[in-house]
């Protein structure tokens, strides 16, 4: 037997959730609004509001730590984002996080810290967008650019200019905005926290569901391979494009393309949008027009380049979705959650489970919420209210017990027996158990048996069955996955003690069979859980809900009495 208790929630971390789900929301909401509207400087636009409404958060909590603790869940969360490529908004969050965080740590927390913090939060949108230009088009680019420049230069009769000059100008109107939005987020918050106002008014927040973000599932073909292997062919295609004739170079980025339109068809949807075409072509064709300043009126030189930087961009688009991709193999996050990061993990499946409800909420009082100041307040009352629901969502979750072994090797039996000594103590014990038709290796067909009132319906056998859902070396009857989901969904709405699952397998860790039911009773939270699980799917079940602590019994090392003596000592703690 080994005891694997819930790690609790520092207050930090539950804040920074709070913080991270609100700014999530705004990124979603308004980011996808300033998209669609096609409006310039969108980008610059979302990061003035971020630091706004950031560091009005920080005047209610002044917390060490909270402003990076918060980009850092929001931009993670921003990973499970539909969208193709992740990097660059993911990255731009978190930047704009340290940022804030690191001059609060340097110069304390006063307006000083929130002007520079915010300005320079600010600026690194455009360095960021500098940076991303500069990579994906490489220095032929700046140089273009600089043509550019001089010729709009000569016809304006200011050759005199420097292009610097206008480089700069453009730095102080970015950094004087992070510095305006510093200002107004720290007037706001203050003012706020003088009027207390009143959260109470808003209705609490549903926490529900979890992220796909460390889930644990099989469905999608994820490779490790891959992910090493797109990092080298980008810095190998780069050398290529960089060094080799044109014609190398295109047929290497067409191949790229191809291998990974086949592979990753959902995450190259940019390869559908005109506009992207649309900006290559441009870059052809002012390089062809203004690498000699015009003196030329078409530069095959000129085309050559542009045709190369266009090659860059799209190898390197397409090796960053397929990092975009991999990075959400469930391997690399359960990785990670296995060296230390179970608070990460456990703050971001809070903020996933309330940003349905405060997305809904946003998009309903998006008619009254006018202005920074009422958005700032809005975001603000229902920050409080949401930090209580946190707070609930995390104590006193209910335990569950797991019972593991080897296939055909007599859980279901000891199961029975479990059940039986803890029925005899007077404990209410509601469920199902899945019984073989024989009682050695030879079996080929499953049913399910209610506990309580032992109704049988068939569940799955080794039969071909091209109508039945097939998983592994059995087909799946309809019928029996709907008996087991029925049992569970009502023995939630009944006092019981303890709910008998048997057994979860890969159907329920790609969130199929019994999954979505058992969702249900783990968010009603309603009372403990027994499940059977085979060794192999023990780590990643315990990983897969956000459940209370885990006993883990083993069927070659844990008798019948044991296991019911713990269960029942387990149970009476819990009551207390």
């Amino acid at each position: 037997m080994r005891i694997y208790p819930k790690k609790q929630l520092s207050e930090k971390w539950l804040k920074a959730a709070v913080v991270g789900s609100l700014w999530a929301t705004v990124e979603i909401v308004l980011g996808s609004l300033l998209h669609n509207l096609k409006l310039p400087l969108a980008g610059s636009v979302l990061s003035f509001i971020t630091v706004y409404l950031v560091i009005s958060f920080f005047q209610v909590w002044k917390d060490h730590g909270l402003i990076w603790r918060a980009g850092l869940i929001c931009a993670l969360m921003k990973s499970i984002s539909p969208s193709a490529i992740i990097l660059g908004p993911m990255v731009g969050i978190l930047s704009q996080a340290i940022i804030l965080d690191m001059m609060i740590r340097l110069t304390g927390k006063n307006l000083f810290s929130y002007l520079v913090g915010g300005a320079l939060a600010v600026f690194s949108a455009l360095a960021q967008k500098a940076l991303t230009l500069l990579i994906l088009y490489g220095w032929d680019f700046v140089l273009l650019l600089e043509n550019m420049y001089f010729f709009a230069a000569r016809q304006l009769r200011v050759e005199q200019l420097p292009p610097s000059w206008l480089l700069v100008l453009l730095s102080l109107v970015y950094l004087f905005s992070g510095a305006l939005a510093g200002f107004m987020g720290f007037i706001t918050g203050k003012n706020y926290v003088k009027e207390q106002a009143d959260s109470t008014a808003y209705q609490p927040v549903q926490t529900h569901g979890q992220s796909d973000l460390f889930k644990h599932t099989r469905k999608n073909n994820h490779s490790i391979l891959l992910l090493f292997l797109s990092f080298a062919v980008l810095v190998a295609g780069m050398l290529v494009i960089t060094r080799s004739a044109l014609w190398v170079s295109a047929i290497l980025v067409f191949m790229v393309l191809i291998l990974g339109y086949l592979q990753y068809p959902g995450n190259m949807r940019y390869l559908r949008k005109p506009a992207l075409w649309i900006q290559l072509v441009i870059i052809i064709l002012l390089s062809a027009l203004f690498k000699n300043g015009l003196e030329q009126l078409f530069s095959p030189e000129g085309l050559a380049i542009g045709l190369k930087m266009s090659f860059r961009a799209l190898l390197l688009l397409t090796c960053f979705a397929v990092i975009s991709a991999e990075l959400k193999n469930p391997v690399v996050k359960n990785l990670l959650y296995n060296r230390g990061f179970q608070n990460l993990y456990q703050s971001v499946e809070l903020a996933f489970s309330a940003l349905p409800g405060i997305m809904e909420e946003f998009y309903s009082h998006s008619q009254r919420i006018k202005g920074f100041k009422k958005l700032a307040y809005a975001m603000l009352g229902r920050s409080r209210a949401l930090l209580e629901a946190f707070r609930k969502a995390e104590e006193k979750r209910k335990p569950v017990f797991i019972l593991t072994g080897g296939i055909n090797q007599g859980k279901t039996s000891l199961t029975r027996q479990v059940i039986e000594r803890l029925q005899k103590e007077g404990l209410t014990v509601r469920g199902f158990v899945s019984l073989g038709n024989t009682n050695d290796s030879n079996r080929n067909a499953y049913k399910v048996k209610d506990i309580q009132s032992g109704e049988e319906e068939q569940l799955c056998s080794s039969e071909p069955d091209k109508t039945k859902l097939h998983v592994g070396r059995y087909y799946f009857d309809k019928k029996g996955i709907e008996k087991g989901c029925s049992i569970i969904t009502d023995s939630i709405t009944k006092p019981i003690d303890l709910l008998v699952i048997d057994e979860l397998g890969p159907m329920e860790m790609n969130d199929r069979g019994w999954a979505p039911a058992i969702e249900n009773a783990i968010e009603a939270n309603c009372c403990a859980q027994f499940w059977i699980i085979r060794k192999r799917l023990v780590k990643p079940f315990m990983r897969k809900w956000n459940v209370g602590d885990i006993t883990l019994f083993d069927l070659e090392e844990d008798s019948p009495e044991k296991i019911a003596i713990e269960i029942e000592l387990s149970l009476q703690k819990a009551v207390r």
